[in-house]
C-alpha cells in the first residue's frame, strides 16, 4: 500500500471510529432516558456508520494497484461508493420530508424529549460532526476522493440535523414545537441539493466525463512549454482519484529516437504540472511543418541502410529559376562498390526531389566513414607558425593564436589551433573569422587535408591539458 493510500485509509478509519462513538453514545442515552428523538438520531448515526464503512472499504479497494483484469486500476470503486452514499442521503431527505409533513399536519407535535441529557448528547454530537466533516473534506480535496467527499457530506448533513434537533428541543422548551419540522424541511432541501450535485459528479466519473476545459488547458500548456509542432488531441479520463491523460502531438520527423523520448518526458512532466499524479500516455506523429530543405535531406537519408551519415549539407536558391541547388557529403558503408554506391546516391537524390519538389540539381560527394588511424602530433615549424600568426592577426577581431599543432597520419595532415577573439562577436562573425584562418592556413601549408579552428571569446578560454 502506498503512503497516499495509507493516509486516505486512516482518514476513512477515523470516520468509522466517530460513527461508532456517535451511534453508541446516542443509543445508550436514548435507552436510558427513553427519548424517541435521541433513539431516532441513533438510527441516523447508524446509517452514517454504514456509509463510513462503505467509504473505508472503497478507499482501500480504489487505491489497490492495477492488475491484469483492471489495467486502469480500481478508482471507479470510489465513484460507486460515492453514488451509493448520495442515494442514501437522498433517501434520508425523503424520509425527513415525510416525517416533517406528518408533524406539521399534526400541529408540530412529535416525540421530542427536551431533557438536559438531550441537549448534552446533541451538543457533543454536533462538535464531533464538525471536526470529522472538516477532516474528511480536507482529505477529499487533497486526494481528489469522491468517496471521502461523500462521507464528509454525510457528516455535514448530521451537523444540520443535529442543529435541527437542538432547535426542536429549544422549540419544545419555548412552547413552539412546530419549529422542529420547519427547520427539518430546510435541512432536507440543502442536503438534497448537495447530494444531487454529488450524484451527478459520481455518474460523470462512471461514464468517463472529462472535466470541462481541462483537455484544452493541458494542450495549451504543452504547446507553450514543449518543442512540439502541434497538440492534435488530448483525452482525459478520471477514475476515482486518478486521472488518465492520452495526448497526441505532431513533432519534427527529423528527431532521433533519443530526442523523441526526451520530448515525451517533457510532455509528461508538463501534463503533470496541470494534473498532478496523472497517468500520461504520449503518442507522436511526424510532421514536415517548419522543416528546412537541409532537415529534409537528412531525414530522407536515414531511410537508406547503406548510408551511415550525411554532412556538409548546403542549400542554395537560384533566383532565376526559383529552384534549389543542394550539395552534400554522403558517407556510405565501406564494403560497397563504386557502382553500388552510385546507385544509392541516385536513389537518394530521387527521394529528396520527391520530398522537396523545389530541389533541382543535387551534387553528392561520396565517401566512406572515417576509421581510427595511426598518426603523430607535432608542433608547427617556427617559420610557418610565425607566418600563420602574422596573417591571422591582420584581422582586428583576433586577439591571439595558440595551441597550434600539426597531426599527420594515413588520412593526411590536419592542423588544429585555438583562436582568441573579441567577446562581443556574433556567431556569424566568429564563423567568418575562423573561415578566414582556415583559408590562410591552407595558403601557408598547401599539404593540409583539414583545418580545425576552435574560436573562444576573451575571458572564456578553454582549460589547456597538462
Amino acid at each position: 500500500m502506498t503512503d497516499k493510500a495509507r493516509r486516505m485509509s486512516r482518514i476513512a478509519l477515523a470516520s468509522v471510529a466517530v460513527g461508532i462513538a456517535l451511534t453508541g453514545m446516542k443509543l445508550v442515552v436514548g435507552l436510558a432516558t427513553g427519548s424517541l428523538g435521541i433513539l431516532s438520531e441513533a438510527a441516523h448515526s447508524l446509517l452514517d456508520l454504514g456509509a463510513a464503512l462503505i467509504t473505508f472499504f472503497a478507499v482501500r479497494a480504489a487505491t489497490r494497484p492495477a492488475d491484469e483484469q483492471h489495467p486502469y486500476g480500481h478508482g471507479k470503486v470510489e465513484n460507486l461508493s460515492a453514488m451509493v452514499q448520495a442515494l442514501l442521503l437522498l433517501a434520508t431527505c425523503v424520509w425527513i420530508v415525510i416525517e416533517a409533513g406528518r408533524r406539521i399536519a399534526g400541529g408540530g407535535s412529535g416525540e421530542v424529549d427536551a431533557s438536559t441529557w438531550s441537549f448534552v448528547v446533541m451538543g457533543v454530537a454536533l462538535a464531533l460532526d464538525v471536526v470529522i466533516a472538516r477532516v474528511l473534506y480536507a482529505g477529499a480535496r487533497r486526494y481528489n476522493s469522491q468517496a471521502l467527499e461523500a462521507d464528509a457530506l454525510h457528516y455535514s448533513s448530521d451537523i444540520l440535523s443535529s442543529a435541527v434537533v437542538i432547535a426542536g428541543l429549544v422549540g419544545v422548551r419555548l412552547g413552539v414545537p412546530i419549529l422542529d419540522p420547519l427547520a427539518a424541511l430546510g435541512v432536507a432541501a440543502l442536503v438534497a441539493v448537495a447530494s444531487t450535485r454529488l450524484l451527478k459528479r459520481t455518474i460523470d466519473g462512471l461514464i468517463d466525463r472529462a472535466p470541462s476545459g481541462l483537455a484544452e488547458r493541458i494542450g495549451e500548456h504543452v504547446q507553450v512549454h514543449c518543442a512540439v509542432r502541434a497538440v492534435e488531441r488530448v483525452r482525459v479520463r478520471p477514475s476515482g482519484p486518478a486521472v488518465f491523460v492520452d495526448l497526441i502531438a505532431a513533432v519534427d520527423r527529423s528527431l532521433s529516437l533519443e530526442q523523441s523520448h526526451a520530448l515525451a518526458d517533457c510532455v509528461e512532466t508538463e501534463v503533470r504540472r496541470v494534473v498532478p499524479d496523472a497517468d500520461v500516455l504520449v503518442h507522436f506523429h511526424p510532421t514536415t511543418a517548419g522543416e528546412t530543405p537541409i532537415d529534409a535531406v537528412r531525414t530522407v537519408a536515414r531511410r537508406f541502410p547503406e548510408i551511415d551519415d550525411v554532412h556538409n549539407v548546403r542549400s542554395y536558391l537560384d533566383a532565376e529559376t526559383g529552384q534549389r541547388f543542394v550539395t552534400l557529403h554522403v558517407q556510405l558503408r565501406p564494403e560497397l562498390s563504386l557502382e553500388a554506391a552510385h546507385d544509392v546516391a541516385d536513389r537518394l537524390e530521387d527521394a529528396i526531389r520527391a520530398e522537396r519538389p523545389e530541389v533541382g540539381e543535387i551534387a553528392a560527394h561520396l565517401e566512406t566513414g572515417c576509421t581510427a588511424s595511426e598518426g603523430r602530433r607535432q608542433p608547427l615549424p617556427p617559420e610557418r607558425l610565425r607566418a600563420l600568426a602574422a596573417a591571422v592577426r591582420r584581422d582586428a577581431r583576433v586577439l591571439d593564436l595558440h595551441d597550434v599543432e600539426l597531426h599527420t597520419g594515413s588520412l593526411g595532415a590536419v592542423l588544429t589551433c585555438h583562436l582568441l577573439t573579441r567577446p562581443d562577436l556574433s556567431l556569424d562573425e566568429a564563423h567568418e573569422v575562423t573561415t578566414g584562418v582556415e583559408r590562410r592556413a591552407r595558403e601557408i601549408l598547401p599539404e593540409l587535408s583539414e583545418v580545425v579552428v576552435h574560436a573562444e571569446p576573451a575571458g572564456h578560454e578553454s582549460p589547456r591539458p597538462a
